[in-house]
C-alpha cells in the first residue's frame, strides 16, 4: 500500500457539485460550522434581479397591491358594514367573502366587488418583500484531493432567498492547485420554483483544466401536469484521473494515471405515473478521449495498461437509449426522512443507430428510510447492482465501485470491472435545528457501513472478498429548499477517503 494512499480525499462526481468544485463546499461548511457570519444585505427588485432571485412559484410584487394588503390587515370591519356600499363594502366584502356571485349583495358597486376579490387574494399569502434577503460571505478555500493534492483559494458565495426559500447561490472562486495551476470558477445553483431548477458551471485553469455544467430540470408538464423534463450538457478536462486496471484483486501500488476528456448532452422525457410510479426515457450521446498522464510520479495509463480497451482508443462516440421505471414513496426527492425508492433501468448503446460501441446495461436500486424518535433518528438501507453485456467495452463505461455514490471507502473508479453491486447501511440523526435567514436548518450526523464488489463477465455471483467500510458524515440539511451539502469520510483497507458535494450519497 503506498503511503499517499493513506490520507486519500475525493470529491464526489455526481449531481450538483462535482471534481474541484466540491472544495468551496468544504470551506462553507467548515466555517458555517464554527458560526462565522456574514454580511446581510438585500437586492432591489427589478427585471434583472428578478431573473437570478423570484421564486416563480408566488405572484409578482405589485407595491400598490402590497399597500392595500396591509391596509386590509388594518381594518376590522363589523358584518354589518358588508351592506355598505364604496370603499367599506369591499371592506367588509372581502372579509365575509361576499364579492362572491352568491353573496354578491353585500357588496357596493362593481367597484366595490374587484376590491374585495383584492382583500381576498392580499389575505391568503403573506405580504412580498420590497427587496430580496441576501447574505454574502467570504471564504477561504483550504481543501486537498487524492489525485491533486491541496488546493488553496478564495471564495464569496452570495446566498439569495424570497420569503423562506432560498431561490439561488452563487458561488464564483479563485484557487491554486499544483497540477491544474491557477484557475476560476462560476457556479449558480438558480432554483425558480419548487417544479424548475438550473445549474450553471463555468471553470478553467492555466494548465488546461475545464469543467463547464449546465442542467436544468422542469416537473409538472403536459396537460395533466404529470410529465417532467431534465436536459443535460457538460464537458470535462481532468488532468489527473487514476487507474489501477480491471477486477475485484487490483493492487494499490498499480496505480496509473490519465488526462480524460468527455462531452455529453442528455435529454429525459418522464412521465408521472399512479401508486406513486414514474417512467422514463432518455437519450445520452458521450464523447471520450484519454490522453496520456501527466504526473511524474505516477505511471501513465497509457503506458502501464496498453491494452485495457478504451486506454489506446481514438476519441470514441456512444450514444445510448434507456428506459427507467421508479417506485418513489420516500417525502422528499432530495432530502428525503421516510419511505422507499425502487428503480431499474436498462440502456443500449447499439453500434448499428451510431455509437461506436455496443452493449446493454442492466441496473436496479433500492433505498428504504425509517424514521424514529419524531424523525430525530433515520435508519437507511441501500442495495445497488449492474450488469453489462457487451464486447471491448471501454474501460470508463465498466461498472465501477469506489466513490460517494457507491462506496465511501475508495476513491471514484478504484474497482472496475463488467458486473457489480454495493449495499450499504446508514443511521442519520438530526442533532441540531437551528434558523438562518429565517430558514430552518438541520445539523446532521449520520455513521454508515459500506461494502461491495465487481465481477468479471464469467463470474458467478458471491460475497467473498467484498469491500468494506465504516465512517461518518456531517452535513447540513434545508428543507424548504431541499438542499443537503455534505462531508463523507469512510475508512477501509486502503485508509481513508473523504468526499465533500451536494446531496446525499442514496
Amino acid at each position: 500500500m503506498s503511503r499517499r494512499r493513506l490520507y486519500s480525499i475525493g470529491v464526489g462526481n455526481r449531481g450538483l457539485v462535482s471534481g474541484r468544485p466540491g472544495a468551496w463546499i468544504m470551506a462553507l461548511w467548515a466555517l458555517s460550522l464554527i458560526g462565522l457570519s456574514g454580511c446581510d444585505t438585500s437586492l432591489p427588485r427589478n427585471g434583472f434581479t428578478d431573473f437570478f432571485v423570484k421564486d416563480y412559484s408566488l405572484p409578482a410584487y405589485d407595491p400598490a397591491t402590497e399597500n392595500l394588503g396591509e391596509s386590509r390587515r388594518e381594518l376590522a370591519p363589523e358584518e354589518a358594514t358588508g351592506g355598505m356600499g364604496g370603499v367599506l363594502g369591499a371592506a367588509a366584502g372581502g372579509q365575509l367573502r361576499a364579492w362572491q356571485a352568491s353573496a354578491s349583495g353585500g357588496v357596493g358597486g362593481v367597484g366595490g366587488m374587484v376590491l374585495g376579490q383584492l382583500y381576498v387574494e392580499t389575505e391568503r399569502r403573506e405580504p412580498l418583500p420590497e427587496a430580496y434577503p441576501t447574505l454574502v460571505l467570504a471564504l477561504p478555500i483550504v481543501a486537498t484531493d487524492p489525485n491533486k493534492g491541496p488546493t488553496f483559494g478564495l471564495l464569496p458565495p452570495v446566498i439569495m432567498k424570497e420569503q423562506d426559500r432560498l431561490t439561488n447561490i452563487l458561488a464564483p472562486d479563485l484557487v491554486y492547485n499544483e497540477i491544474d495551476g491557477y484557475g476560476g470558477n462560476f457556479r449558480m445553483r438558480r432554483f425558480f420554483s419548487y417544479d424548475s431548477w438550473l445549474v450553471l458551471d463555468a471553470g478553467a485553469t492555466s494548465e488546461g483544466a475545464h469543467e463547464y455544467d449546465f442542467h436544468y430540470a422542469q416537473r409538472r408538464l403536459g396537460p395533466r401536469s404529470n410529465g417532467f423534463f431534465r436536459g443535460r450538457l457538460y464537458y470535462l478536462t481532468s488532468l489527473a484521473n487514476r487507474f489501477f486496471g480491471i477486477g475485484n484483486e487490483t493492487e494499490d501500488d498499480a496505480e496509473s494515471s490519465y488526462v480524460f476528456r468527455r462531452g455529453e448532452a442528455t435529454a429525459t422525457l418522464g412521465l408521472e405515473l399512479p401508486f406513486k410510479f414514474s417512467l422514463e426515457l432518455q437519450e445520452r450521446l458521450t464523447s471520450y478521449k484519454v490522453g496520456p498522464g501527466r504526473l511524474d510520479d505516477v505511471a501513465s495509463t497509457r503506458a502501464r495498461f496498453p491494452g485495457v480497451p478504451g486506454v489506446r482508443d481514438p476519441r470514441l462516440q456512444i450514444l445510448t437509449h434507456k428506459i427507467t421505471l421508479s417506485w418513489d414513496t420516500r417525502d422528499s426527492p432530495t432530502a428525503p426522512s421516510e419511505g422507499i425508492f425502487a428503480q431499474g433501468s436498462v440502456e443500449i448503446s447499439d453500434d448499428a443507430l451510431g455509437s461506436d460501441i455496443g452493449y446493454q446495461r442492466y441496473s436496479f436500486a433500492v433505498v428504504g428510510l425509517y424514521p424514529k424518535l419524531d424523525r430525530r433518528l433515520i435508519s437507511v438501507l441501500r442495495v445497488a447492482g449492474w450488469v453489462l453485456k457487451g464486447d471491448e467495452v471501454p474501460f470508463y463505461e465498466l461498472t465501477s465501485v469506489g466513490g460517494k455514490f457507491t462506496h465511501r471507502g475508495y476513491g471514484d473508479g478504484r474497482f472496475v470491472d463488467t458486473n457489480g453491486f454495493v449495499a450499504s447501511f446508514e443511521e442519520r440523526w438530526n442533532a441540531i435545528t437551528y434558523e438562518l435567514m429565517d430558514v430552518k436548518q438541520i445539523i446532521q450526523f449520520a455513521g454508515f457501513v459500506d461494502l461491495g464488489r465487481v465481477y468479471g463477465e464469467d463470474e458467478s455471483f458471491t460475497l467473498k472478498d467484498l469491500h468494506v467500510a465504516v465512517g461518518g458524515a456531517v452535513r447540513l440539511v434545508v428543507p424548504e429548499s431541499e438542499l443537503v451539502t455534505s462531508i463523507d469520510m469512510g475508512i477501509s483497507d486502503e485508509g481513508m477517503a473523504v468526499f465533500v458535494g451536494l446531496d446525499y450519497p442514496f
